[in-house]
C-alpha cells in the first residue's frame, strides 16, 4: 500500500528535493505547502485523506507546533502520523511537543536511510 504524504517546507529547493525523494521511495505526495499557515487553511477548506504529515519546524506565518496543534484539533487529522524536520536546535523543538505525543523528529541535514527509518 502506498502511503500518502503532505509536505510543508518553506525552502523551495528542499521542498522540491524532499518531494522527489519521497516519490522515489514510493510515497504518494498529495499536497505540498510552503508554510504552515497555507497548509492549515487549505487542509481545513479542502480536506485530503493523508497518512503522514511532514513539516519543517521554523517557517513563516505558522510554525510546526502551531500547525500540528491546529490540525490535531480537526477530527480528520487528529490521528495522523506527524514528522517534524528541523535544521535548528532540535532540543528546543522537542520542548514544543508533550512527551508521548507520537511526533517523530528528523534533524536536517539527514541521510536517506534516516528518513526511511523514521517513515517505517
Amino acid at each position: 500500500m502506498q502511503h500518502s504524504v503532505v509536505l510543508v517546507e518553506d525552502d523551495i529547493n528542499l521542498r522540491e528535493t524532499f518531494k522527489e525523494l519521497l516519490q522515489i521511495m514510493g510515497f504518494n505526495v498529495v499536497r505540498v505547502y510552503e508554510n504552515g499557515g497555507e497548509a492549515y487553511v487549505n487542509l481545513r477548506e479542502d480536506p485530503v485523506d493523508v497518512d503522514i504529515i511532514i513539516t519543517d519546524f521554523f517557517m513563516p506565518v505558522m510554525n510546526a507546533d502551531e500547525l500540528i496543534k491546529s490540525l490535531k484539533a480537526e477530527a480528520m487529522y487528529a490521528d495522523k502520523q506527524y514528522i517534524v524536520i528541523s535544521g535548528f536546535d532540535i532540543e528546543s523543538v522537542y520542548k514544543c511537543f508533550p512527551e508521548g505525543s507520537g511526533i517523530k523528529f528528523l534533524t536536517k541535514p539527514f541521510k536517506v536511510d534516516e528518513l526511511m527509518k523514521i517513515l517505517a
